[in-house]
């Protein structure tokens, strides 16, 4: 079985579903009787390369006028699916939207993946919906949120929700090793940690408002760059003199010291002021920590202490909430849940591309 899986961005790329997409191949890649191609149009950073994994380099761009040489790179792998995800941040036209009409005109079997919801997704519209052979899912409520009209055209469309899993290991680490770690951001303060790409709907700026100062150290394990709005709106906030020498910007590191730090700290927040939920997988990381975190949600069932997670899910627009609860539960550590992997992940992507082509027969 020959899969071509189509993204527009990929590590180095500082995008969440380009390094889900890696997480995806890695796996996917450890399996029997698969042949694999990425068509990305990011070169990948060499620690990024995955074996018996063919590279197909879109050098040319997302837009009408690159159809015919996409349309050659995907011919020369002649796969028998095509697997696309949406949305991207390299997706710069809208070409992006077209791949499934393409790839069906071309013979093949089309299979996306949908990370967003389709109103708040710029790049699926309804080309994506009328060639679509099947469809994967990471937020559970996706089904009843689309559109009637796309709910109609889907309901005989093979579809399968399949939850993301942690794109961070976290470490086994010993009294010294944290002793160590935790010395260099602050002896004597309580760790409290963001981690994930910078962006507006992160709501970094309520991480001031939560947290304090004079009892605990802020880690942004994250770049912040002056030349992005918003992140210098960050930057300008940790220039306030009570935030001196209280915040440790870390820009980016590798996955493994990512993980160390957190492993390492007394508590993980995300003030999303769109809400968290099992999709994101920076959350997933933080609940395999078994460190004490904050997370926000819009859905009033979720609200409250989760023993058996130790996260506390806060109202998205509650900041006050955030202060008491951090206050009460940091430091609290669990022994997490970890049975949840990527090889769960990439054996259901498996049995759905089977699936597929079993119907085609």
């Amino acid at each position: 079985m020959k899969v071509l899986v189509i993204t527009g961005s990929y590590p180095p790329d500082k995008c969440g579903v380009g390094d889900y997409t890696y997480h995806l191949v890695k796996s996917l890649s450890a399996l029997n009787h698969l042949e694999l191609a990425i068509l990305t149009s990011t070169y990948p950073a060499d620690d990024y390369h995955v074996e018996n994994v063919r590279i197909l380099y879109n050098k040319y761009g997302w837009r009408l006028r690159n159809l015919f040489n996409t349309r050659s790179l995907i011919a020369e792998f002649d796969p028998d699916i095509v697997h696309i995800q949406y949305p991207t941040i390299g997706y710069t036209g809208v070409l992006a939207k077209y791949l499934p009409v393409l790839c069906k005109m071309m013979g093949i079997k089309v299979i996306q993946t949908w990370h967003e919801h389709y109103v708040g997704c710029g790049t699926i519209g309804w080309p994506n919906v009328m060639s679509c052979d099947g469809l994967i899912y990471v937020r559970p409520e996706l089904p009843v949120l689309l559109p009637k009209w796309a709910k109609f055209w889907l309901k005989s469309t093979p579809q399968m929700y399949v939850p993301n899993a942690a794109t961070i290991c976290i470490p086994s680490l010993n009294e010294d090793q944290i002793h160590i770690i935790r010395n260099r951001l602050s002896a004597s303060k309580r760790i409290v940690c963001f981690f994930g790409f910078a962006n507006e709907n992160k709501g970094l700026e309520n991480l001031f408002n939560i947290v304090n100062p004079e009892t605990q150290h802020l880690v942004l394990i994250c770049d912040l760059d002056v030349r992005n709005l918003y992140q210098e709106k960050i930057l300008n906030i940790i220039k306030q003199e009570k935030w001196v020498n209280n915040v440790t910007v870390t820009g980016f590191l590798p996955n493994q010291e990512v993980g160390e730090i957190l492993a390492a700290s007394d508590a993980i927040i995300f003030p999303f002021p769109d809400g968290t939920g099992v999709w994101n997988t920076s959350l997933k990381a933080a609940e395999n920590s078994g460190v004490f975190t904050i997370a926000t949600t819009k859905q009033l069932e979720l609200l409250g202490y989760q023993k058996d997670r130790n996260i506390y899910y806060c109202a998205y627009d509650d900041i006050n909430s955030m202060v008491g609860v951090l206050d009460h539960y940091i430091g609290n550590r669990i022994t997490p849940n970890t049975s949840y992997s990527w090889e769960d992940v990439s054996s259901s992507h498996f049995q759905f591309y089977q699936k597929l082509l079993n119907q085609s027969k």
